[in-house]
């Protein structure tokens, strides 16, 4: 989406990207993190806290969502469970459960 007469464009992903003109990037870069108006146009600047979350969240979505080398553990254990060789020790299991019962309380004060 355009908004016409403005510099700024929303994509489909509805990340905000700014568009600075090049004689203007000192200026946008003294202003960062503010809007300013300039001879009747509008800017922003995002700050580089923004760019830095829009950088990682750009990461996270194209990493893999297994990695490869758990890749073949997660395999190990889906056929496992499907045979039915997968068990676990019901004293660990209410240990974990207890662990978690107890962080939850903490947590909720």
């Amino acid at each position: 989406m355009e908004i016409p007469g403005d510099n700024i464009r929303v994509n489909k992903n509805r990340s905000v990207q700014s568009q600075v003109k090049a004689g203007d990037k000192k200026a946008a870069t003294q202003s960062q993190g503010s809007a300013s108006s300039t001879s009747g146009t509008e800017q922003i600047a995002i700050s580089s806290k923004a760019k830095d979350i829009q950088k990682a969240t750009e990461t996270a979505n194209a990493a893999p969502a297994i990695r490869p080398e758990n890749a073949q553990r997660l395999e190990q254990l889906k056929n496992d469970i499907k045979d039915g060789n997968y068990h676990i020790p019901a004293e660990a299991l209410a240990e974990k459960v207890l662990e978690n019962i107890i962080t939850e309380s903490e947590f909720l004060g």
